[in-house]
């Protein structure tokens, strides 16, 4: 060779757990490849995108042997030093695939190897005082000359013209009277707004203070605040203080429901500084805010959890709104819990994180207890709002109409005729989840899934909710001569239809999955519901937090009894969590709020810690049935999961893996299964899973390695899917 090749260390973006050597030819590029930066390399028949992860010496590398580059996509690292990092402790403590963990750092077009740019907004300027002499019976082209004026305008300063401007201005342009040119911002992204709009109370300013002191280094702390105790104006002071230093803040939500309402007080208080990013948006919508989060334009980035790998310049200050939400964790692919990213990526940066909620996680209680996060607490609601009633409606023995009994009735109708609003919770959507026929006591079942078809009325369907599969009514394969359907329990659309024939007159705004489809639907439905437009609201966890609505007086829980003997040993944590969340929209404002929960068994153990002692004796309590227990938060766990199309190969397959596992003797680890999963059929495969538990961390890091080094003798590997969740939320 006439010169020295480079040898480049490569993950290519696959679901592969090995790394790749490739050869860069010296006598295409005058330099090395850079750490971070994005390749176009062969790949057995076909060609794949992946990234720099180390330069090699060409002498270890073995250059003869290896294929070279075909294309350096990027001269400097798409993904730089920090977030290389927080990518390389990700693949090790998820265990999973660092190619695939790159590769959900970087929006699609960059997974694909394309390379965008910011588009620049236009502006139009005109060249001199004599412009408006060039024209002649030119009366739009005037008009637009006197529109721009003395000052720069862009597209958005003509929309509301009557004519064609996009011509006149095309006309003006060949004239010489007006030239185009990149917009030029007169202001410097970051800089303020506005100032608070609320008045803080002691506890607030207390919060805010000990946070501000927090900057320039890690810490982790966790403000526990009431529903109502003012949580998003403390969020919003510690922004305000990382900007006036110069700093980027990163705020994390776990629904995009929750962004929609949350960015509007954004843009109020830090105006173009901010940016969004989720899965809701458009491709090119959440490329163009990764682009100016890279390039230093964004101040403020709230997002869901994909956000937590945007790149940030001179990162400030984490924070993580409801951070015992479950929908922090990713549940398939790469299945990382973005709040534990996040205090990673603190850690790293050297920065305080934020970790706010109502119902804080066991795991951030056992973090206070164990003095690695600070705790901050704000037991009062703001103003003078005060903390709702709640109690129990037994609903044993009494007659149901759609769900909802006589007692909760009346209670709703008192509130509605004050003028005041009613809330019903249900995480249940649709009309009813079970379709019976009455003369033979057939079920409707989904045949792909080991679960019911829910009858959803409205659409005149039958839907399984687990794989989107849909029947018609009239046309499900007949049970018997006769065949007579009719609903067995309830769902959201049955509670409305109920509430429209109890109160006619009154607007009913019901919302869950299947009404908020529109765009603007949830966007439409909160501002009707803060005017005043409707009287009752029916919903599912849609509902359940973050929604401030100052006219909501009662709440009513149309039943608590599903989670209350659920197999899943998190599901009173969440059962907990949900009540007081849900509970926490009633009484926001000036009057006094109820909550009404109807259950089968109001003498519950749980139901009655949180009526009578509140969410933290709960807490207290479920820890010491976890540490009891050996159960996470004390222990770690993993959960490997197999699945096939044919039943039996899952569980084969994961007990030929248990049994080559090389550290089954290890005191303190605690193998369980295979067994199959609990809804075994889902989607038209058979699943199956194996629970480990350990003493500590290391060691089920090295059991889980284990596995997947075993996972290659395996004769059945290439028939089944098979997964690692490392801290499983759900363990069904």
């Amino acid at each position: 060779m006439p010169r020295e090749s480079f040898a480049v260390e490569v993950a290519v973006f696959a679901p592969l757990r090995k790394t790749y050597h490739y050869l860069q030819d010296a006598d295409n590029w005058r330099e090395p490849a850079v750490v971070g930066a994005r390749v176009k390399v062969p790949f057995g028949r076909g060609v794949r995108i992946g990234v720099v992860l180390a330069l090699v010496p060409p002498s270890s590398a073995g250059v003869r042997r290896l294929k070279t580059v075909i294309e350096l996509i990027d001269d400097t690292p798409v993904i730089g030093a920090p977030m290389m990092r927080l990518a390389r402790w990700a693949a090790d403590y998820y265990q999973h695939p660092i190619g695939e963990v790159l590769a959900a750092t970087l929006p699609g077009p960059l997974r694909r190897g394309r390379t965008p740019a910011l588009r620049q907004t236009v502006e139009w300027v005109v060249t001199g005082p004599d412009a408006v002499t060039k024209l002649r019976n030119a009366p739009r082209q005037s008009a637009l000359l006197e529109l721009i004026g003395n000052r720069p305008a862009t597209a958005a300063d003509f929309e509301a013209l009557d004519f064609d401007w996009r011509r006149a201005l095309h006309e003006l342009e060949k004239k010489g009277c007006v030239m185009r040119r990149a917009q030029v911002s007169s202001r410097r992204p970051g800089i303020v707004c506005g100032a608070p709009v609320v008045e803080l109370n002691a506890g607030q300013k207390a919060a805010i203070q000990r946070l501000n002191s927090a900057f320039g280094s890690f810490r982790a702390h966790l403000l526990h605040g009431v529903t109502g105790s003012g949580k998003t104006e403390v969020y919003l002071a510690v922004i305000h203080t990382a900007l006036d230093r110069d700093l980027t803040a990163l705020l994390l939500v776990p629904e995009i429901i929750l962004t929609q309402q949350m960015v509007v007080r954004l843009e109020q208080r830090f105006g173009d500084a901010v940016a969004v990013l989720h899965s809701g948006l458009t491709e090119r919508e959440r490329t163009l805010a990764w682009l100016r989060c890279r390039d230093g334009q964004v101040k403020v980035l709230m997002g869901t959890r994909s956000a937590v790998w945007a790149p940030l310049p001179r990162l400030g200050v984490v924070i993580v709104d409801e951070e015992h939400d479950g929908s922090f964790k990713q549940q398939d692919g790469f299945r990382y819990n973005a709040r534990d990213v996040a205090i990673m990526r603190a850690q790293h940066a050297r920065v305080p994180i934020v970790l706010g909620t109502a119902t804080p996680s066991l795991e951030a209680c056992l973090n206070v207890e164990k003095k690695k996060f600070k705790y901050i607490s704000l037991p009062q609601r703001a103003g003078t709002a005060q903390m709702p009633k709640i109690s129990c409606i037994d609903v044993r023995g009494l007659r149901l109409t759609g769900g909802l009994s006589d007692v909760l009735c009346r209670a709703i109708g008192a509130r509605v005729e004050r003028g005041e609003q009613a809330l019903l919770f249900l995480n249940r959507r649709g009309f009813a989840p079970v379709a019976l026929c009455h003369q033979c006591g057939w079920v409707a079942k989904c045949e792909r899934c080991d679960a019911n078809l829910v009858w959803h009325m409205q659409r005149d369907a039958l839907i399984c909710h687990h794989c989107g599969a849909e029947k018609k009514p009239q046309r499900i394969a007949p049970c018997c001569r006769e065949p007579d359907l009719v609903p067995i329990g309830v769902g959201t659309e049955r509670v409305e239809q109920a509430l429209t024939e109890m109160f006619p007159g009154k607007v009913i705004a019901r919302i869950d999955r299947d009404t908020m489809r529109r765009k603007r639907a949830m966007t439409d439905t909160i501002a009707a519901i803060r005017d005043g437009s409707v009287d009752i609201l029916v919903g599912t966890q849609m509902l359940a937090k973050g929604h401030d609505f100052s006219r909501v007086t009662l709440v009513g829980i149309v039943t608590a009894d599903s989670q209350l003997f659920s197999l899943d040993f998190r599901a009173e944590e969440k059962l907990a969590q949900m009540i007081i969340q849900v509970a926490g929209r009633a009484g926001r404002g000036t009057a006094t709020g109820e909550v009404l929960i109807q259950t089968h068994h109001p003498h519950h153990e749980l139901l009655q810690t949180l009526i009578t002692a509140g969410y933290d004796r709960f807490a207290q309590r479920a820890l010491e049935e976890r540490r009891r227990a050996g159960l996470p938060p004390f222990v770690p766990m993993a959960l490997i999961r197999a699945e096939a199309p044919k039943p039996q190969i899952p569980q084969k397959f994961l007990a030929a893996l248990v049994a080559k596992c090389k550290t089954r003797e290890i005191p303190g680890l605690e193998i369980l299964g295979p067994i199959p999963a609990a809804m075994e059929k889902k989607a038209g495969r058979y699943r199956a899973q194996v629970m480990i538990t350990a003493r500590s961390r290391r060691v089920l890091a090295v059991t889980v390695k284990s596995l997947i080094d075993a996972s290659d003798d395996v004769p059945a590997r290439r028939n089944v899917r098979w997964s690692i969740d490392i801290d499983p939320h759900d363990t069904m």
